[in-house]
């Protein structure tokens, strides 16, 4: 059984948005996939002690007039790199819709853009990490 979960502007949260954005389909022991359009999900294993990391880098929109439109803007080809300590272990880009994906070992992560999240990833277990770029506010 396939889990979806979409970010809601402050978190990831259960379901399919309503708007037809991307969301992501995850379940234990499977990489995880980023749903841009309706298709079918194929299922790939994870290797074994290994987990997975799905993110979004997105602004946070808010304040004043900006009430009536989205409460996020996604951040789309956004480098994102991944570091244990000093250790560069991955770097990768966003995709248009701000999202990346990874697997890694498990073990204790840096996730760094503009800000940095320290993240566990468990084996065969996808972690969401919304990793925020910035904020525009407007009064």
């Amino acid at each position: 059984v396939w889990n979806y979960y979409h970010f809601d502007g402050r978190g990831f949260v259960a379901g399919e948005p309503n708007d037809g954005t991307s969301f992501v389909a995850m379940r234990n022991g499977v990489r995880p996939v980023v749903v841009t359009h309706p298709a079918k999900i194929e299922a790939v294993n994870l290797a074994y002690g290994t987990g997975a990391l799905v993110g979004i880098c997105y602004i946070q929109s808010s304040g004043g007039k900006l009430t009536q439109g989205p409460s996020y803007l996604p951040c789309s080809r956004m480098p994102v790199q991944i570091s244990i300590g000093e250790r560069v272990v991955a770097t990768m880009e966003t995709d248009e819709q701000g999202y990346f994906l990874t697997t890694l070992a498990a073990g204790r992560y840096r996730v760094s853009s503009r800000e940095s999240i320290e993240v566990t990833v468990e084996n065969g277990t996808t972690v969401l990490v919304p990793l925020r770029a910035g904020k525009r506010m407007v009064d």
